[in-house]
């Protein structure tokens, strides 16, 4: 592991509290990829510490100072904890999985989930993990496979195990159920719910309210669909969405009775009306896509950068309901993720390129961008807590900068 830091002061406060400035798990406190604050009038991106942390597409979590993320090196995976001001590494933690560089450079996708102390963890084959935030010591260890029945889709698992209250929301597509629920303290198995053998997708869990019920919705494999979690997890709607390869990896977003999903291969995005007895498409358009790419509700807007293997990418902001495009706006490469601190947006393109601006319903108005990791594709999701950024390549390149 090879690590330097810039000797400089960043002020007294720390990362305490998810309000203050944590970044927890993946797409931010909620999943939402939202954080209060402001960027300041000014983006002059200045890097505080470097990290070379393995191959993967695992983005940061931050929390109570810590920054967590995940690489491979050859023959295991690594969890790395580093002190998010200094970049000092407080511990790792490995374990043997193969690298398995399918089309791209391999490595875990997940990223970790910070909560009370523990940090979750998975791999693509599903190696499940608690650790220990302090020190990296297991708390207790499943695997989705072998203690589930679970089967792993074509890239492995990459959809982040989220917690909810007392529990950990896993997605193994076993073959008695799609959604594991577990006592996040233990481990063990708390319920389970879903179509067993369902193809498993590639996105984390959302939990939003749904007619007064408490919902999550699993963007599958091959559908989308919405569980209750007042009623033991029986489905309110299911919507059939096969993309090829059955990469649903997008976060699906739901906003006033409709739902957005979207995907790449020439799938494109789709808003579903579900306030109904069954879901009705509003609109669709095949070649306004996201593989993998974060989007982001501003109001009745989706925001977020669409683009696809041969579709160059571009910052949209849609009205939610009607389809109709605010404005378009050209973005490095053909990919890349999002988050919004306050009413300021910040994008890590796959190029490596940050750029910030205001996504107002005008226009995007750009703040500044600068080039900030140079070797390889960035398809992990950017990450920000307490003025700084957290950012990797594919290849392992880690970086974090202080843009505030």
């Amino acid at each position: 592991m090879k690590i330097s830091a810039l000797i400089c002061l960043l002020g007294a406060g720390v990362v305490a509290s998810a309000h203050a400035g944590d970044w927890p798990r993946y797409l931010g406190p909620g999943g939402e990829a939202k954080v209060e604050g402001s960027l300041g009038k000014s983006f002059a991106p200045k890097e505080v510490w470097k990290a070379d942390i393995g191959k993967g597409c695992s983005g940061f979590a931050i929390a109570e100072g810590k920054a967590v993320v995940m690489g491979n090196t050859g023959d295991k995976d690594v969890v790395w904890c580093f002190d998010a001001r200094s970049g000092k590494l407080e511990w790792k933690y490995e374990y043997a999985e193969e690298l398995n560089p399918k089309f791209y450079d391999g490595g875990p996708s997940v990223t970790p989930t910070i909560d009370a102390g523990r940090v979750y963890t998975l791999s693509r084959t599903g190696n499940l993990f608690c650790l220990s935030l302090k020190d990296g010591s297991v708390k207790w260890h499943k695997h989705y496979q072998t203690d589930f029945g679970g089967k792993a889709p074509s890239w492995g698992f990459a959809a982040a195990p989220i917690v909810r209250g007392d529990e950990l929301y896993c997605l193994p597509c076993a073959k008695d159920a799609a959604v594991y629920v577990l006592n996040k303290a233990t481990g063990e198995v708390s319920w389970k719910f879903g179509k067993g053998k369902t193809k498993a997708g590639y996105a984390a869990p959302v939990f939003f309210k749904y007619q007064g019920k408490h919902a999550v919705a699993v963007f599958h494999g091959r559908e989308l669909v919405t569980y209750d979690l007042d009623n033991n997890g029986e489905p309110l709607f299911n919507f059939t969405w096969r993309t090829s390869y059955d990469v649903n990896a997008s976060n699906p977003q739901f906003h006033d009775g409709k739902m957005f999903l979207a995907s790449g291969y020439g799938m494109g995005y789709v808003v579903i009306d579900v306030s109904g007895d069954s879901p009705e498409v509003l609109h669709k358009e095949e070649d306004t896509r996201m593989i993998f790419q974060n989007s982001v509700r501003i109001g009745d807007d989706i925001v977020g950068v669409f683009g696809d293997k041969n579709i160059d990418a571009e910052l949209i902001r849609m009205e939610l309901g009607s389809g109709k495009i605010h404005w378009r706006e050209k973005m490095p490469g053909t990919r890349g993720s999002s988050l919004m601190v306050g009413d300021q947006m910040v994008i890590l393109a796959e190029t490596g390129d940050l750029i910030a601006g205001t996504p107002s319903l005008k226009g995007w108005q750009e703040l500044g961008r600068a080039r900030i990791l140079q070797d390889g594709k960035c398809w992990a999701p950017v990450a920000y807590a307490d003025g700084l950024v957290f950012a990797r390549t594919n290849k392992g390149e880690a970086v974090c900068v202080k843009v505030k």
